[in-house]
């Protein structure tokens, strides 16, 4: 084992992941814990959320007490650079003497753990778990363009939260007389009484305002994606639009950049819950990419068979002064080559 410790952690609305790695990139330990949304809970929380992580996983490694050299943190919410000040100032006060020399932890958006993971060579990484978001990263001077990552209040088209959301309002809107639905919607009627416990539409006020959770909400789409197993065609028809949705978020950061920064085709990384669902969204995505794909010599759509906090833990160490190797083959696997 290296002398060198570096954590990442890839935190996310729900869910999120943490690893351990020695400075040859070998994996020592892994962790979960739950949301380290800062907007939803607060930087308090998720310090202390990650602080619990970081030690266990050192415990787990046998490395109790260990000062590590560097700390990756890419985290959802933190799109600003007065958030990543923030939170990397929370986790020193925290723990103050976590990192070699008192030096702080490194936070990033949540996307950048993926595409890290995934290559060194630039790219866009699409994430649609509880909420959503896009962004595309150019390679040499690292440029970046953004779409998208604005919560369920304006935005997170695609999410498993807008999913659950679109499929629910479908079916209040058609009780209302709003908008007709031309699908039958028994299956998802009968879903949102048994998922939320409810008797009727008016009970639904009840998780829409004093019980309100969006990652509860979200999980409603495992629902969905039982009702598409089973041919239902509300079902089905939401997910076209969440496929819909997910590639309209990369032609719009696509439209910032250049295909001339990308000679070699644009790398997708698709990342989050609702990716496990592709076989749904497949059609609609792929059809309104194909702009992106003539304009940029074809598009290679990947995911990661691995813990995504591995690129949190390589671009933190990276920015502290250390180059832990990665074997991007090992931890991707292509879902799709556009051409």
């Amino acid at each position: 084992m290296s002398a060198t410790l570096h954590i990442g952690v890839e935190g996310g609305g729900s869910c999120s992941k943490g690893i351990l790695l020695d400075g040859e990139g070998n994996i020592l330990a892994t962790g979960e814990t739950g949301c380290t949304n800062h907007w939803d809970i607060g930087l308090d929380v998720v310090g202390n959320r990650i602080v619990d992580l970081i030690e266990n996983m050192l415990a787990q490694a046998g490395c109790k007490g260990r000062v590590v050299d560097s700390v990756g943190l890419s985290l959802s919410g933190m799109d600003t650079p007065q958030n990543t000040i923030d939170m990397a100032n929370t986790l020193h006060q925290m723990r103050p003497n976590l990192i070699t020399g008192n030096k702080k932890a490194k936070a990033y958006n949540d996307s950048i753990s993926a595409l890290e993971t995934a290559t060194s060579q630039g790219g866009a990484v699409v994430i649609s778990g509880t909420g959503s978001n896009c962004r595309l990263v150019e390679p040499n001077d690292g440029t970046s363009y953004n779409c998208g990552g604005w919560g369920h209040m304006i935005g997170d088209e695609g999410s498993g939260y807008w999913i659950a959301w679109t499929a629910l309002k479908t079916l209040i809107d058609h009780d209302d007389g709003f908008s007709k639905c031309e699908y039958s919607l028994d299956y998802v009627r009968q879903s949102m009484k048994e998922y939320f416990e409810v008797s009727t539409n008016l009970d639904m006020l009840t998780h829409l305002y004093t019980k309100f959770a969006k990652h509860a909400i979200a999980k409603f789409t495992i629902k969905l994606v039982e009702g598409a197993d089973k041919g239902d065609a509300l079902c089905l028809d939401v997910f076209k639009k969440a496929g819909h949705a997910l590639a309209k978020h990369i032609i719009a950061v696509c439209k910032k950049s250049s295909s001339e920064k990308f000679p070699a085709g644009l790398t997708v990384v698709c990342v989050g819950s609702v990716w496990k669902s592709y076989k749904y969204l497949k059609d609609s995505f792929e059809s309104t990419l194909q702009s992106v794909v003539k304009d940029f010599n074809g598009v290679t759509l990947k995911q990661l068979r691995k813990n995504g906090a591995i690129g949190a833990a390589i671009v933190g160490a990276r920015d502290t002064g250390y180059n832990v190797p990665i074997d991007y083959d090992k931890h991707t696997e292509t879902m799709s080559i556009l051409a």
